[in-house]
C-alpha cells in the first residue's frame, strides 16, 4: 500500500496493516486528513473546553498583565520629524513577574495539551474522560513535560538564530512531543518525536508543514488584528478606556485561536498514530489504554491483529 501521492517517499507501507476502519491509525494522506477532521468533529467540545481553560485563559492573563501593568512604563516622545517613539523600560520587579507568569502559562498550556490529546484519544476509542480526570492526567505529567518544552523552545530559538533552517527542522522534528508524552511516558518525548518524524521523513514533513502553516497563519493574522485594534483604541480613546478595550480585545483574539488549536491537536494526534502504525500494531483503543496505563487483551475484537466481527 503506497503512501499519498503528494508526499510519497517511494516506499510502500507494510501490507495488510490498515483496514481503513480505525479512527486514528491511517496510511494515506487522504485518510489522515479525514481522520483529523473526524477528531475535530467528535471532540471539539471537550478538547475546546480544555484548551480554553488551560491555554486561552493563561494567555489572556499574560496579555492583560502586559497591557496594564507595563503600560505606564511606556514613555511616548515625539522626534523633530514628528515621529512618535516609545521608550520601553519596565522595572526589574515587573520584568521578573512577567517572566514568571509566562513560565507558569507555558506549564499550564503544556499540561492542557497533554489533557487534550488524552481526551481526544479516549473519545476516538469510544470512551469518555471527565474534565477533572483530563486535567489530573495533564498536570501529573506536566512537570516533566514542561522541562522538555523548555528544551524544545531553546532548540528552536537557537536554530532560528543561527541559520533559520535548523530552527525550522526543530519545529518539524519536535512537533509530536505532546502525543509522545501522553502515550509513551517512559520515553523522552523530545527524542521520540525526532525518531518518529524521521521514520518517514518526507510524508511526515508534508503533514507537519500543513499543521505548522495553519498555526503560523492563525497566530500572525490574529496577532496583527489585535495590534491594529490596540493601536486604534489608544489613538482614539482615553488611556484608561483604551487599556480596558485592549484587554477585552486580547480576550477575543485568544478565543479565536481556539479553532486552529483544536485542529492542531487533532492533526498531531493522527500524525503520531499514523507514524506508530507504520511499524507497530496499534489502534485507537490500544493507544488510549496505553495512555491510561491499562493492559489490553489483543484477542478482543477490534484490537490490532484481531479484526472486527463484520470484517
Amino acid at each position: 500500500m503506497s503512501d499519498d501521492p503528494y508526499w510519497n517517499s517511494g516506499q510502500d507501507e507494510p501490507s495488510g496493516r490498515f483496514s481503513g476502519g480505525d479512527p486514528l491509525v491511517t496510511d494515506t494522506f487522504e485518510r489522515w486528513w479525514h481522520a483529523s477532521m473526524d477528531v475535530v468533529q467528535r471532540s471539539w467540545r471537550t478538547v475546546g473546553l480544555i484548551l480554553l481553560i488551560g491555554v486561552v485563559l493563561p494567555r489572556w492573563i499574560v496579555g492583560a498583565y502586559n497591557n496594564t501593568v507595563r503600560t505606564p512604563d511606556l514613555d511616548m516622545t515625539r522626534t523633530e520629524w514628528g515621529t512618535v517613539v516609545s521608550e520601553y523600560s519596565p522595572s526589574v520587579a515587573v520584568g521578573v513577574i512577567g517572566a514568571l507568569l509566562s513560565l507558569a502559562a507555558l506549564y499550564v498550556a503544556g499540561s492542557a495539551a497533554l489533557a487534550a490529546v488524552r481526551t481526544a484519544a479516549a473519545e476516538a476509542a469510544g470512551g469518555f474522560l471527565a474534565l477533572g480526570e483530563a486535567f489530573s492526567f495533564g498536570f501529573k505529567r506536566g512537570g516533566t513535560f514542561f522541562l522538555w518544552l523548555l528544551l524544545a523552545w531553546l532548540t528552536v530559538a537557537v536554530g532560528l538564530v543561527l541559520c533559520v533552517l535548523p530552527g525550522l527542522w526543530a519545529i518539524f522534528a519536535l512537533s509530536l512531543m505532546a502525543p509522545a508524552a501522553v502515550f509513551e511516558a517512559r520515553r523522552s518525548p523530545y527524542a521520540r518525536s525526532i525518531q518518529l518524524t524521521h521514520s518517514a521523513f518526507w510524508p511526515a514533513l508534508g503533514r507537519i508543514i500543513i499543521v505548522v502553516l495553519v498555526a503560523i497563519a492563525a497566530n500572525l493574522v490574529i496577532a496583527l488584528v489585535g495590534v491594529l485594534l490596540a493601536g486604534l483604541w489608544h489613538g482614539v480613546f482615553a488611556p484608561w478606556l483604551a487599556t480596558v478595550l485592549t484587554v477585552l480585545t486580547e480576550a477575543f483574539m485568544a478565543l479565536l485561536l481556539l479553532v486552529p488549536m483544536i485542529w492542531i491537536v487533532a492533526a498531531s494526534l493522527c500524525s503520531y498514530a499514523w507514524l506508530r502504525g507504520r511499524t507497530e500494531s496499534v489502534s485507537a483503543t490500544s493507544l488510549s489504554a496505553e495512555a491510561a496505563g491499562v493492559a489490553i487483551d489483543p484477542a478482543e475484537p477490534g484490537e490490532p491483529g484481531h479484526p472486527m466481527p463484520n470484517e
